[in-house]
């Protein structure tokens, strides 16, 4: 990770009530070993929590993207650039927290840096750190050595993928999703958010896509492989991916080998999905098979199938069900040719 710049600004307001302080940096804070960590330690917060994705709403009257844009036309920028529009930026947010009755203020922490060649503006909001992880010297903040990594006081981060929102390529902004109304309310108005997708809705979506979407043939062997065979390379694709994101031309290269495959037959369909999302976990694993030999039986299916094609009966925890027009139709030809009907 490169760290180009970060800053602080704190926004005093407190639940039920309507007036708000602002207590505005005039400096940034100075890169060190401890503010790097600091950043590096909630970039990671951030990618291990659940994502929803979005664009901005461009309209004439969307200040903060409307400010980002004016910071970005002047090439190089320097501090006092970024100085002023994070000051610009947070100033604007007090007309959307007066409104909600359970907002609360925090330090909003801003930054510009790179991963991978990647690069991305995030503010990050921190509460309950005043003389903990931030303390007011002066104009500015500075990073106790010390406490910096307490980092569960975590409660909305954004993320702007410049390059993406240069292209104005797929969703470009996302944020953590932490089921805080206090601040989901107001975070995604203050920095006019719109279409909002979930990182759990993406990889779902991407699920149904690979069920429909005709089968590819294995280059190897010349034969078409099987949905559960499909399901499974796209499972493994994921997993091998160190951040956690699922890039749909790579994956679709993989796979089809053409990587607008997935993506033209979700535009065909009229699916919207991501160019490159977070996957969810707990989604994911409806791609893998559940496999159970145990008491004389074998059965085994997509965990996408379960609760759908096989459940566990209601009231009775022993008792399974397996509701499959096609699976009776072959069991009723087993038993009738083995005569047991």
């Amino acid at each position: 990770m490169k760290i180009e710049r970060i800053i602080v600004h704190e926004v005093q307001k407190e639940a039920n009530r309507k007036d708000i302080k602002l207590v505005l940096s005039d400096q940034i804070i100075p890169l060190s070993p401890e503010s790097t960590r600091l950043v590096e330690t909630l970039s990671n917060s951030y990618n291990s929590d659940k994502i929803t994705y979005g664009i901005f709403n461009l309209t004439s009257s969307s200040y903060f993207p409307s400010r980002f844009d004016q910071y970005r036309s002047v090439f190089p920028v320097n501090d006092k650039d970024f100085i002023d529009l994070t000051k610009d930026q947070i100033t604007g947010i007090q007309s959307f927290m007066s409104v909600k009755n359970f907002a609360k203020g925090g330090y909003f922490l801003f930054t510009e840096y790179s991963i991978n060649g990647a690069s991305f503006y995030a503010i990050f909001l921190l509460r309950d750190t005043a003389g903990n992880t931030l303390k007011r010297v002066g104009s500015t903040f500075e990073v106790d050595s010390v406490e910096y990594l307490d980092t569960n006081h975590l409660a909305m981060a954004f993320r702007l993928n410049t390059q993406n929102y240069n292209k104005r390529n797929g969703n470009y902004i996302s944020f953590t999703n932490r089921k805080q109304p206090d601040v989901s309310e107001y975070f995604t108005d203050w920095v006019c958010a719109i279409k909002l997708e979930s990182s759990t809705g993406f990889t779902e979506k991407l699920y149904e896509i690979i069920n429909e979407i005709p089968l590819p043939k294995n280059p190897e062997t010349g034969l078409y492989y099987t949905i559960d065979e499909v399901r499974n390379m796209v499972y493994d694709h994921a997993r091998s991916n160190g951040e956690k994101n699922i890039n749909i031309k790579s994956l679709s290269d993989h796979i089809y080998g053409d990587e607008n495959a997935i993506q033209a037959y979700a535009t065909d369909n009229d699916i919207e999905i991501d160019t490159e999302f977070r996957f969810d976990r707990n989604a994911l694993k409806k791609f893998i098979q559940l496999a159970i030999d145990v008491d004389g039986i074998k059965l085994k299916f997509s965990r996408g199938d379960f609760g759908n094609k096989v459940r566990v009966a209601e009231g009775d925890p022993n008792m399974v069900i397996i509701e499959s027009k096609e699976f009776a139709k072959k069991l009723r030809n087993e038993l009738d040719k083995n005569g047991y009907s």
